[in-house]
């Protein structure tokens, strides 16, 4: 009987019995163990497959560094976003977080923009090997939403502003130009829109967050490493 063969019999019989494992060395003699043995041979077949399945490629310095610098800025800006509309009146506290609030979206949108560009450029890491087509394909849906949704938030809420009459002041030096006018009926609109596609990107940063930790602690395939180089 061929050793791997010999091996894959032990291993099963061993496992159902729980209590009598048997090991094939090499086709020379059969060796018996306790559930000692039994322990050994899962976590080996378990490495094994966990060293077959991960992925050692990285993302860029270049693309981590804007993916981190860009996911902070959201969560700045959703924070802001969520807590100034709270504020009653025209304080000058709430017209201070709409200004950061403003210039957190246009930068996101800039550093959202340069950072297809630069994917366009350079290519992703290969998904882990083993991993299913419909969860690759998840992942790509999900990248996809999620580049479209940090470049559309950002025009949205920039209609808005220009909607009701408030001209967006970047860093409170640079002016940029308005391009459309002040109508109240569209800046409804553009408000329920601006709100709707948040709520969208909060939905989707939590999937792919999720995602993620999934795929570290229980896969554990190294994707999450590719985006966070410490990892292992």
């Amino acid at each position: 009987m061929p050793a791997g063969v010999g091996g894959e019999i032990a291993g099963i019989f061993g496992a159902r019995t729980g209590f009598l494992s048997f090991g094939y060395d090499g086709g020379r003699e059969w060796q018996f163990g306790g559930r000692a043995g039994n322990a050994q041979f899962l976590l080996g077949i378990t490495m094994e497959r966990g060293a077959n399945f991960a992925t050692t490629e990285r993302y860029s310095g270049t693309a981590i560094g804007l993916h981190w610098l860009i996911a902070l800025l959201i969560v700045c800006g959703f924070y802001l976003g969520w807590i100034m509309t709270d504020i009653p009146g025209f304080t000058p506290t709430k017209l201070k977080y709409f200004s950061w609030h403003k210039w957190i979206g246009v930068t996101v949108f800039a550093l959202a923009a340069i950072r297809v560009v630069w994917r366009l450029g350079h290519r992703a890491p290969a998904m882990p090997r083993g991993m299913a087509r419909w969860q690759q394909g998840a992942a790509h849906a999900t990248h996809f939403l999620l580049y479209l949704l940090m470049l559309v938030i950002p025009i949205s809420g920039y209609f808005y502003s220009s909607a009701a009459g408030i001209q967006v002041v970047y860093l409170g030096i640079w002016p940029m130009p308005t391009i459309i006018g002040p109508d109240q009926e569209l800046k409804g609109t553009l408000r329920i829109v601006h709100v709707v596609l948040n709520y969208g990107l909060l939905a989707l940063v939590a999937v792919h967050v999720l995602a993620a930790l999934k795929h570290h602690f229980v896969d554990r395939d190294g994707l999450l490493g590719r985006m966070l180089p410490f990892l292992k």
